[in-house]
């Protein structure tokens, strides 16, 4: 097979529109959605259990690790988040498609960038969307995830990112310790999608990030983050079933299987029972389609 490499300066001749068509043309439908763990760390004991099907791995020799029922979800470095520029410069990205692109542990889908900041970083849309367009360009089958914060200090993230990948994951945590008697804030969480959605971002391109996770355990620093009761969960997957129905989903993420001593500690891979609230086994009865949610209207969030 001969593949066309198109350089950064081709890219950035053909025009912002150009680039951002390519890397936002149709997502391919599944017969089913997928649900990504992120952070295994090489353990993959109980993820295939709790029904994930999806793993993340950072470089192209992990595939042949991977258990059967999981495939991977391939990590291109990062970029436009804390510096302005990316880990991993083109020809690294070539080598690391080119590796991946015909294993048949290989999912198709290329995490390319962890929230891009604009508001930081002003060329993370064209830089993301040009990332996009080449790695489309190795691989014609790929799709392209990225991640999306749009905090409140920066509400158009959205907009200037809708058409920079294939597969926009929207992330919002409204599990926290401030609100710990009150309940998760459920409000934010229906109005972090509702944004992603009026930005134009298709319920099929859109991936839910559900919170799995807190900070009670991580090494340093004030814990903020809380890991969610299994009555709030029920509540967040109820709200994300209502805005991005789980039939036109392409894939979903669980933030975080493994745990990350530095911002996410418990993770969903600690929450079976024991210490914390048995999460795993909600999200297999969800995953599996045996759970009743019910409705969460927005009076209720």
């Amino acid at each position: 097979m001969t593949h066309t490499f198109p350089t950064r300066a081709r890219l950035a001749r053909a025009g912002l529109a150009t680039v951002l068509c390519l890397a936002a043309a149709a997502v391919p439908a599944k017969a089913e959605s997928l649900h990504l763990a992120l952070n295994l760390g090489g353990d993959y004991s109980g993820v295939s259990e709790t029904g994930f099907t999806l793993a993340d791995v950072g470089s192209p020799g992990l595939l042949d690790t991977l258990p059967e029922g999981l495939s991977a979800v391939l990590w291109l470095g990062n970029g436009f988040n804390s510096t302005c520029e990316w880990r991993l410069d083109d020809a690294e990205i070539e080598q690391a498609v080119t590796a991946v692109r015909d294993h048949p542990k290989f999912s198709g889908i290329y995490y390319i960038a962890d929230e891009p900041h604009p508001s930081k970083c002003p060329d993370a849309p064209r830089a993301v969307a040009e990332r996009s367009a080449l790695v489309r360009s190795l691989d014609p089958d790929a799709r392209t995830l990225i991640l999306v914060q749009n905090p409140s200090k920066a509400p158009d993230e959205f907009q200037l990112l809708e058409g920079s990948a294939d597969l926009i994951g929207v992330l919002p945590y409204p599990c926290n310790e401030k609100n710990a008697e009150a309940g998760c804030d459920l409000g934010a969480l229906r109005g972090r999608i509702e944004a992603a959605l009026e930005a134009g971002i298709g319920p099929e391109r859109i991936v839910p990030v559900f919170q799995a996770f807190g900070q009670d355990c991580i090494e340093s620093g004030e814990p903020y983050y809380r890991l969610p009761s299994i009555a709030e969960a029920k509540r967040m997957l109820a709200i994300w079933d209502e805005l991005v129905p789980r039939e036109s989903r392409a894939l979903d993420i669980a933030y975080t299987w493994g745990a990350r001593s530095k911002n996410a500690c418990p993770s969903l891979k600690m929450a079976d029972g024991g210490d914390y609230p048995d999460l795993r086994a909600l999200y297999a009865d969800y995953f599996a389609g045996r759970v009743e949610l019910g409705l969460v209207s927005a009076s209720d969030d």
